[in-house]
C-alpha cells in the first residue's frame, strides 16, 4: 500500500508549532487529549494521528489543517483523471469531511 502522508514531515510541522507556543509534549498532549508517548511517536514520524487528533493539534497550536499537511502530503495523489474509491474509502472520506465540519463553529 502506497502511502500518500510523510509522517516525518507532518511530525516536525507539530513539533515546530508547539515549539513556537512554547508548549511541552506533555502540555500539548493533555490539551489534545493523547497521551505523552503517542505525541512523542507523532513528532517522529512514527505513527499518524487520527483524523480529529489532528483537527484537535490544529486547533491547539493554531495552525490551520491545509497548513500542518501541506509540507507532508506527496503529489501522488492523483494519478488518473478519475478517482475512484471502494465503498470503505468513500466511507472514510465522508466520516473525515464530517469531522471537519463538526470541527468549525459557526
Amino acid at each position: 500500500m502506497t502511502s500518500y502522508l510523510n509522517l516525518e514531515m507532518l511530525g516536525k510541522r507539530i513539533k515546530q508549532g508547539r515549539l513556537k507556543l512554547d508548549l511541552t509534549q506533555y502540555a500539548l498532549a493533555e490539551e489534545v487529549g493523547v497521551s505523552q508517548n503517542f505525541l512523542g511517536d507523532i513528532e517522529r514520524g512514527i505513527k499518524a494521528p487520527s483524523i480529529t487528533t489532528a483537527i484537535r493539534l490544529s486547533n491547539v497550536l493554531g495552525i490551520s489543517l491545509d497548513v500542518l499537511f501541506a509540507e507532508s502530503l506527496t503529489n501522488q495523489v492523483c494519478e488518473a483523471d478519475e478517482i475512484v474509491l471502494t465503498d470503505k474509502q468513500l466511507s472514510l472520506v465522508k466520516r473525515f469531511v464530517k469531522d471537519v465540519k463538526d470541527s468549525f463553529v459557526e
